[in-house]
């Protein structure tokens, strides 16, 4: 396999210079998804480190186990079941070279156009979701790792189980034709058996394998979070821009509307109206009273 890119993502100019954008323009939540994104990629990078170094130490321990026609079974086994994880392992380091360099590319792509553009080009960090289709194939190369190291485990289990009961029936055969007492050896304390210590690795494998699909959800989690923040974003901002308007709307709509008069302005127009009509009054009753007497 070829050599890997091993830095890491917090300490890329670009993604750091992303960050500090996204916080300057007020983004608290794209710069959290966006630095426990890589946090956790960072991370895993760790655990595949740790997993290839299990299994460095597993073909060690293969090569150096004696040959047994016992043992020669269980060895082949195991041998063939760290052959399939290597396998994985190479693809997962591979598969996760892929997903930094996109985020260090989309990185120094939305950098670089919000000095243009300013804080609409930061919305691009939503493309950061085009990672998690590589990040789903690393968690299925997980589970099926998962499954492979469940299933080695189990086979050193009942193989090494196997072999101890065989060896206590023979020494209480042994001991029923010499005329002594059988021994319950399910009462007897167990020693640490050569099956054990090949066990052990595989144990520790499946504890890195755990991790890594707790940070590999997280991650995908992440990314999902990203675009769901931008989308909310623009989603508030439509609304806003809807609300501004219709406000205008309204606004102007008064405006046409007839002056309210209020206050003294109000009153003084209510007293000439009051004085208007009163005149009016007198001079229809003086009419009436001046055509009465005429009649």
């Amino acid at each position: 396999m070829e050599a890997v890119d091993k830095s890491i993502l917090l300490k890329n100019e670009m993604i750091m210079g992303l960050l500090e954008l996204l916080k300057q323009n007020n983004m608290p939540q794209e710069v959290n998804h966006t630095f426990e994104l890589c946090t956790y990629i960072d991370s895993l990078e760790k655990k595949l480190d740790s997993m290839t170094e299990e299994l460095t130490y597993v073909k060690q321990q293969l090569k150096d186990m004696q040959e047994d026609t016992v043992l020669n079974n269980l060895k082949a086994q195991v041998q063939a079941a760290a052959e399939r994880l290597q396998e994985r392992c190479n693809m997962m380091i591979e598969q996760l070279f892929i997903v930094k360099d996109n985020i260090k590319s989309k990185a120094s792509d939305i950098v670089m156009e919000a000095n243009k553009k300013g804080k609409v080009a930061l919305n691009k960090i939503s493309e950061l979701l085009d990672v998690k289709g590589k990040l789903m194939d690393i968690r299925t190369h997980v589970k099926e790792s998962q499954k492979d190291v469940s299933t080695t485990i189990a086979k050193i289990d009942a193989f090494g189980t196997g072999i101890r009961e065989a060896n206590q029936k023979i020494a209480n055969t042994f001991r029923t034709f010499a005329d002594k007492e059988v021994v319950d050896y399910s009462q007897s304390e167990k020693k640490l058996s050569k099956t054990e210590l090949v066990k052990k690795p595989w144990i520790a494998k499946q504890k890195i394998l755990e991790a890594m699909e707790l940070r590999i959800d997280a991650a995908i989690d992440k990314v999902e979070n990203l675009a769901r923040d931008v989308d909310i974003d623009r989603m508030m901002k439509k609304f806003d821009s809807m609300m501004e308007k219709s406000h205008n709307e309204q606004v102007g709509a008064m405006v046409a509307e007839t002056e309210y008069q209020y206050g003294a302005d109000a009153f003084e127009a209510c007293a000439q109206g009051m004085i208007v009509s009163e005149t009016n009054t007198e001079i229809e009753n003086y009419e009436l009273k001046k055509e009465g007497k005429s009649r």
